[in-house]
C-alpha cells in the first residue's frame, strides 16, 4: 500500500508531496516508535484530505469563471476587430468621396486661373505685372494642395478629420481669392 492510495483521490499532488516529506522526515528519527508514525501520518492525510477538498472547489469555480472571462475577451477582441475594420472603411469611402469633390474644385480652380491668365496676356501695362505674380502665387497654392491631396492616405480618423478641415479651408480660401482677383481685374 502506497502513501497516495492511503491519502484517497482528492489530494492534490503539492500535498501529497508535502505529505510525503513529513512522512520521511519523521521516519528517520530512530526514537519515534511505529505507533506515532502511522498516528501522525493519519493526522496529516486528515488535514491534507481536509484542505485539498476545500481548496479544490474554489480552484474549480474559479476556472469556470477565468474560461467564461477569457471566451468573453476572446469575443470583445473580435468584435472591436470588427469595429475597426467596419470604421476604416466607412472612412476610405468618405475619404474618396471628399477627393472626388476636392478634385472637381481643383479642376474649377485651374479653369479660372487659365481664364484670367488669358484676359491678363490681352492687357498690355504695368498694372498686370503685380497681378500676374499673385495669379502665380494662386497657381502654385492649387497645385500645392493637388498634390497634397494626391499623396494623402487615410491612417488616422482623427489626423483624418483634422486633414480635411484644413484643406477645406484652405480651398475656401483659394476659391475666395480667385473671386476676388477677378473683381479687382475688372475694376
Amino acid at each position: 500500500m502506497n502513501l497516495v492510495t492511503i491519502l484517497g483521490n482528492h489530494v492534490t499532488t503539492g500535498v501529497v508531496n508535502r505529505a510525503i516529506f513529513v512522512y520521511i522526515f519523521y521516519s528517520n528519527f530512530k526514537y519515534l516508535s511505529m505507533k506515532r508514525s502511522i498516528l501522525s501520518l493519519a493526522v496529516i492525510a486528515l488535514m491534507a484530505g481536509t484542505i485539498s477538498t476545500s481548496f479544490g472547489q474554489k480552484i474549480e469555480n474559479h476556472s469556470v469563471k477565468n474560461q467564461e472571462n477569457v471566451k468573453e475577451a476572446r469575443k470583445n477582441v473580435v468584435d472591436a476587430k470588427n469595429d475597426l475594420k467596419e470604421a476604416q472603411k466607412e472612412s476610405e469611402k468618405d475619404f474618396q468621396k471628399f477627393k472626388k469633390e476636392s478634385d472637381q474644385k481643383i479642376r474649377g480652380n485651374e479653369r479660372s486661373i487659365a481664364a484670367l491668365k488669358l484676359k491678363l496676356s490681352k492687357i498690355h501695362s504695368k498694372e498686370t505685372i503685380g497681378y500676374r505674380k499673385d495669379l502665380k502665387a494662386l497657381e502654385q497654392k492649387n497645385s500645392k494642395m493637388k498634390k497634397e491631396l494626391a499623396n494623402y492616405k487615410v491612417k488616422d480618423n482623427d489626423k483624418w478629420t483634422s486633414f480635411k478641415r484644413e484643406f477645406i479651408h484652405d480651398m475656401d480660401e483659394l476659391g475666395q481669392s480667385l473671386k476676388d482677383f477677378t473683381v479687382k481685374n475688372t475694376k
